[in-house]
């Protein structure tokens, strides 16, 4: 017979014996602590900073100057309030408002009136 038999053609071949499993994807090429930050290989370095308040006041790009730094990441953990804890916080803060405002009411009519 001019072909190979069945047996000779037919020979295990795994076709995932040099695909990387899921470990290695993930995993960095090497892991070394130092005292402030990790190096995770050739250039890569990470460093995490933790801020657990934020400022009463904040505008729209606050953090613009984290990201001008070079590549960050940054994650949020938020953590829910029971909703009487939200509305007893709330109620007082429209009450103190409302005060301030109404003082500063009775002030102005104050120094208009006192002025004519």
């Amino acid at each position: 017979m001019w072909g190979k038999s069945k047996n000779q053609n037919q020979r295990n071949i795994d076709i995932f014996k040099n695909m990387p499993n899921i470990m290695d994807l993930l995993l960095p090429d090497t892991l070394q602590e130092r005292s402030d930050y990790l190096c995770l290989g050739y250039n890569k370095y990470s460093r995490t900073f933790v801020m657990t308040v934020y400022p009463e006041q904040t505008w729209v790009s606050w953090l613009d100057d984290l990201f001008n730094i070079g590549n960050i990441n940054i994650s949020v953990k938020i953590e829910p309030s029971s909703n009487g804890t939200v509305i007893n916080q709330l109620t007082k803060k429209l009450v103190q408002s409302q005060s301030e405002y109404a003082t500063y009411s009775r002030q102005r009519k104050y120094f208009t009136s006192s002025r004519t």
